[in-house]
């Protein structure tokens, strides 16, 4: 069987209002979730990507380091974060959050059809990636590959390619993942909002 794992970083502190906070790291708390969610992963474990945003490469390293796979062959890559793959342009995107607020770009994110100043189509951006998955796992061994992210490209993702209605109240938890597996030639998707660790 082949897998990919797409999980939002673990437990952080609050981040302050107005702020983007990309410096904030792991709590104490987020730390040992992170060793204990590496027990949910099947192996091998073939790669790991994760946003640059520290917290998200401590995640991923934390549960890299958990089944023995070498924390320098962990992957940066910008489409999971610092921008993302919804963000065209960082500053205008910014300004929905700061005059609408994070509900209602959460909600745009989810299901918005509209495109908004400073994000991609957030339809056609999910297909991409999608496709990029697809490609992924069918020229791939079997075995497990580890994607570590933000709440916002997670939701953005798991609404868009799901097949499933998702609303604020399916919003990612820490932790939250979006399991991706191809068996036998077909895709299956499932979506964990919350893990029981």
């Amino acid at each position: 069987m082949k897998k990919l794992i797409i999980v939002r970083h673990a437990e952080r502190p609050e981040i302050l209002p107005n702020t983007v906070g990309n410096d904030v790291m792991l709590t104490d708390r987020g730390i040992e979730q992170s060793k204990i969610f590496a027990s949910l992963i099947d192996l091998p474990l073939i790669s790991v990507k994760s946003s640059p945003i520290g917290r998200c490469v401590q995640t991923a390293s934390l549960i890299a380091q958990s089944l023995d796979f070498k924390t320098e062959y962990i992957e940066q890559c910008k489409l999971l974060g610092d921008p993302g793959f919804i963000i065209e342009d960082g500053e205008l995107a910014w300004q929905h959050w700061l005059n609408k607020g994070h509900d209602a770009v959460n909600q745009h994110l989810i299901s918005g059809e509209e495109k908004w100043a400073g994000f991609y189509n957030l339809d056609v951006a999910s297909q991409n990636v999608f496709s990029e998955i697809k490609q992924l796992l069918s020229n791939s061994p079997s075995g497990t590959h580890l994607w570590v992210t933000h709440d916002t490209i997670l939701a953005t993702l798991s609404s868009r390619i799901g097949g499933n209605s998702f609303t604020l109240q399916d919003w990612p938890a820490f932790l939250g993942y979006l399991e991706i597996t191809l068996d036998d030639e077909k895709i299956l998707i499932n979506y964990v909002q919350s893990p029981k660790l």
